[in-house]
């Protein structure tokens, strides 16, 4: 898989332009998995990281389509306007 397809986990769809709030984003929730994977390897898993786990890298991501979502919207009412 080349890198080219790699990119859009680090840049805006629209411009393609680096992100910096992609960038942490991604870092962060690879960090959390990691650890989640360190854990469970090595038997120290505990409940709170897995709460932790899910708060953040899940809950992220419904909340980032919910926004996107509402962002496509505005952008279709602001694109039905501009042609009255």
């Amino acid at each position: 898989m080349s890198l080219w397809k790699w990119r859009d986990l680090f840049t805006d769809h629209k411009t393609g332009k680096l992100r910096e709030t992609a960038i942490w984003s991604n870092i962060g929730k690879a960090t959390l998995t990691y650890g989640l994977c360190h854990q469970i390897k090595t038997g120290t898993l505990t409940e709170w990281f897995v709460a932790a786990y899910g708060a953040v890298v899940i809950m992220h991501e419904v909340a980032a389509r919910v926004l996107n979502q509402r962002q496509q919207g505005i952008d279709k009412q602001g694109a039905t306007d501009d042609t009255k």
